[in-house]
């Protein structure tokens, strides 16, 4: 499945479960921070009772409980979703979400593009080479291994997987979730573009 499709299931699934768009934008956020639903899980049941009690807290926390999964050998089936591929649906949103993780110090163009999801933007040929040079360092350095039960290819740099993604061309957006399209659609965003959304306030 390529991103538009996992998009569309993401979005078929939120909205059979009622996620309103808060709820829905909490879900990108947990999975842009940790993408294993157990993980998320464990953070989410570790928080103060007063965050426990906001109106956004269940609905989310009964969504990835039921229908996440912590790889995609687990979500085969129509009601199913590894929590892996929640940024990979919408790149925009992901990095929007590092941004506003991130201590101003780690606010870099080399930090903006080791998230794997850069190379699905609409980038400009020199853009794009850095991302792929993220994309392939994350695979190839970060990912040690998976705990995965079930036999999945190993988790390592492929180029196909890389061209698939980098096929995409994804907006980014800003503090009020609009999109910021390139000023260039055709040629795609510029080092100075992705320099002044860094720099950019929320």
């Amino acid at each position: 499945m390529d991103s538009a499709a996992y998009r569309k299931k993401l979005m078929k699934l939120m909205a059979a479960a009622k996620l309103n768009k808060e709820q829905r934008l909490v879900v990108h956020f947990f999975f842009a921070v940790v993408k294993k639903k157990s993980r998320v899980l464990e953070g989410m049941s570790a928080f103060d009772e007063s965050v426990k009690q906001k109106e956004w807290y269940d609905p989310v926390r009964s969504f990835i409980a039921g229908t996440m999964t912590d790889y995609n050998t687990q979500a085969k089936s129509a009601d199913k979703f590894p929590g892996t591929h929640v940024p990979t649906t919408n790149p925009g949103l992901d990095l929007l979400m590092w941004k506003l993780m991130s201590k101003k110090e780690h606010l870099t163009v080399e930090n903006f593009f080791a998230r794997t999801t850069s190379v699905q933007l609409n980038l400009n040929a020199e853009m794009q080479s850095l991302a792929q040079v993220g994309y392939k360092n994350y695979w190839d350095n970060v990912v040690k291994g998976t705990r995965n039960e079930v036999k999945s290819e190993k988790p390592e740099y492929r180029e196909d997987y890389y061209k698939t993604s980098a096929g995409d061309t994804y907006n980014l957006v800003d503090g009020n979730l609009r999109e910021l399209p390139p000023s260039n659609i055709k040629t795609g965003y510029t080092r100075k573009e992705i320099e002044n959304w860094i720099s950019a306030a929320l």
